[in-house]
């Protein structure tokens, strides 16, 4: 552990909590998870997700976040040191550059999330959804998605405000995010759930999304588990590493990320609710995908009293919350070029939302729906493969004593559940999720 003297702009746990359960949110199952759950079982799916949050996201983030501590650097280079420390390949510092690069695909997935929301909430706010048909909405989202200079340049300007958010620094900027953007996320929800309590009626939810129908659970819902559980927290893509790195030393890991799960969960529970009620109440059949929240939910919204006011917040917030993800992902890699090429503060933040604004352009101008196979070769392959080599490399080659230094907060008992979670049940679980991919 390296001493007090290195700069922690972070002075509490806290920040630390909200800035990853911001990600978490931001990068959480929302075209997914509510048809999952019901499709799958009801209470045995969400229990499936539950466990499969605790023995996969969980540990593989509490490793990152005490390997950032630990090394005090960018994902490469806490890498380094650790590899350093154990007497191990200093090569394996190129699982944190490839982690930041992970990190970047999942911010231009995220910040173009941000403006097809931003869409969604402009469109219900205007009106110009009043006593649509489905039909009228699916081909006026198309027609969106198909003007791709619009979402180009939208998405320049939010990239634009990233980089301005992540060049103030981690203490101003990221302090920003947490403390303002997720609870006026959360305040949002709250208030269209209530608007749901009022205008829907919630026995189907009750019947689907909290049923208890265990002969709906087959063998494929535990990969549907795993591969929804892996993504929702951010782990794999140093962002972990990175945040932890300017934390304060000695803070309890395990429950802090803990805490975040805890966060994540109700999050992704409440926006359940309120997707499926609306689902539900328009006569619209629970589906996953983008068809599910950028048509099935506009549509929904605008065919309630008030609908439409509650959607544009509704959306406002998703989008908000997936602006938000971008930020802090784009961390890894601006730490990596301030640690790794000198880069400034400002410098580095500019390069990296630039990566992030290639990345955008060659999802909208290069093939059909090119988004949709990076998305899903990410999720499938190279995600659970960084999460594997990252378990592989803290579970197996750190010596455990020098983990304990960096876990010393945490009860006995929590640190030996936590090591053997993460070098026998993670490998486990990301190979699962691999083999699901091939078969």
């Amino acid at each position: 552990m390296l001493d007090d003297n290195i700069p922690q702009p972070w002075r509490a746990r806290s920040t630390l909590v909200l800035t990853l359960a911001l990600v978490a949110v931001g990068l959480g199952n929302l075209q997914r998870l509510p048809y999952l759950i019901g499709e799958h079982g009801g209470g045995p799916f969400f229990l499936s997700y539950v466990v499969a949050l605790c023995v996969l996201s969980v540990p593989v983030l509490i490793a990152e976040v005490a390997i950032g501590s630990l090394g005090r650097g960018s994902p490469g280079l806490a890498l380094h040191w650790a590899a350093s420390v154990a007497n191990r390949d200093s090569r394996w510092r190129h699982l944190g550059v490839a982690q930041a690069l992970l990190a970047l695909i999942f911010a231009a997935v995220a910040v173009l999330t941000a403006v097809w929301c931003l869409h969604g909430a402009m469109v219900l706010y205007s009106g110009e959804l009043a006593s649509a048909s489905a039909i009228d909405v699916a081909d006026a989202f198309l027609a969106y998605v198909e003007n791709q200079p619009l979402q180009f340049t939208q998405t320049m300007t939010l990239l634009a405000a990233a980089a301005v958010v992540s060049a103030l620094g981690i203490r101003v900027g990221m302090g920003l995010l947490a403390w303002i953007c997720l609870p006026a996320v959360a305040i949002t929800l709250l208030g269209v759930l209530d608007f749901v309590f009022v205008y829907t009626d919630l026995r189907p939810v009750e019947g689907f999304l909290f049923s208890n129908q265990a002969s709906d659970w087959r063998r494929d819902s535990l990969w549907q588990a795993l591969s929804a559980a892996g993504v929702t927290l951010g782990a794999g893509m140093g962002l972990g590493m990175a945040l932890g790195a300017q934390a304060p030393t000695g803070l309890p890991w395990a429950r802090s990320v803990l805490a975040v799960a805890v966060i994540d969960t109700t999050f992704l529970m409440i926006t359940a609710v309120i997707v499926t009620a609306l689902f539900f109440e328009s006569n619209v059949a629970p589906v996953q995908g983008l068809a599910a929240i950028f048509v099935g939910l506009p549509y929904a919204f605008a065919n309630l009293p008030l609908g439409e006011t509650y959607g544009a917040l509704f959306f406002g917030a998703m989008a908000l919350v997936a602006w938000s993800a971008a930020v802090v992902l784009l961390e890894p890699m601006v730490m990596l070029l301030g640690n790794e090429w000198q880069l400034g503060r400002v410098s580095g933040a500019i390069l990296t939302a630039t990566l992030v604004v290639v990345l955008v352009a060659m999802f909208l101008f290069f093939g059909d729906l090119p988004l949709l196979r990076v998305g899903t070769i990410s999720a499938q392959w190279l995600l659970p493969c960084s999460l594997l080599l990252t378990s592989l490399f803290v579970g197996w080659l750190m010596p455990r004593p020098i983990l304990r230094g960096e876990l010393y907060r945490e009860p006995m008992w929590l640190f030996r559940l936590w090591w053997y979670a993460l070098r026998w049940l993670v490998p486990s679980a990301c190979i699962i999720w691999l083999l699901h991919g091939v078969l």
